[in-house]
């Protein structure tokens, strides 16, 4: 479904003899280059969503508006966290919905169980391989929804057909506020939408930390009707991971 990913690039600084002065730049440059190693931070909450929401549209809506926006978003549509804060990805799936439901294949075409929203393409990939390589496998047919991946059109035509059938769905908020903005989803099975909201790229950065990933995040939480209209009638519930 996706290609592989390469093992990060690294290397090995050879340790030089102090034979003269230059050996304390080398030192001064090394530590420059290093990364800045953050304090780890703690597991997302729903609430820390709530605020998320809360502080982006602060300036654009009247305070009558936002609380009629955010009155939706209450505790009867937060799913439950994950037991530990170690926990897979595939055991918290079979966490939120027990492993007979999830054998249980529909023939409803592009009818998504989960939604999971991911900050890049390579974490979709890397998602991806996690449920592909889980014990869980054979519970799990995903299809993933990322710029990267085919354009918006090929997307289109591909969940149009009646023999497109998976369970969950992997991407980016921008792409899939695209795809249902086309309406070839079927929305009718979608218990959950979970936010990869934890992890952290290699430059240290969560979803949330990226200006532009949150606001389509946003978009697609609160402005995205079919979704929302989902969560109004709790029909679907929104995780952190």
């Amino acid at each position: 479904m996706a290609d592989d990913l390469g093992d990060d690039d690294f290397y090995l600084q050879e340790e030089i003899p102090p034979e003269n002065n230059d050996i304390t730049d080398k030192k001064v440059k090394t530590k420059k280059n290093k990364q800045k190693i953050l304090p780890k931070r703690p597991p997302g909450t729903y609430s820390d969503l709530i605020t998320t929401i809360r502080i982006h549209y602060k300036k654009s809506k009247s305070q009558y508006e936002l609380d009629e926006l955010l009155s939706i978003f209450n505790a009867s549509i937060s799913a439950s966290s994950p037991s530990t804060s170690t926990i897979s990805l595939d055991e918290y799936l079979n966490e939120l919905i027990s492993i007979n439901k999830w054998s249980k294949q529909a023939d409803l075409s592009s009818a998504p169980i989960v939604l999971i929203i991911a900050q890049s393409a390579l974490r979709c990939i890397e998602l991806g391989k996690i449920l592909k390589n889980s014990s869980s496998s054979k519970l799990f047919t995903f299809h993933y929804l990322f710029a990267k991946h085919k354009k918006v059109s090929d997307q289109i035509e591909l969940l149009k057909k009646p023999t497109t059938l998976f369970n969950i769905i992997i991407g980016t908020p921008k792409r899939i506020d695209d795809i249902l903005d086309a309406h070839v989803i079927n929305l009718k099975r979608l218990k959950f939408v979970l936010i990869d909201w934890n992890y952290q790229n290699i430059k240290q950065q969560r979803l949330i930390d990226l200006n532009q990933l949150k606001i389509e995040l946003s978009h697609l939480l609160c402005e995205q009707n079919v979704l929302y209209k989902r969560f109004f009638k709790e029909k679907t519930k929104i995780g952190l991971f």
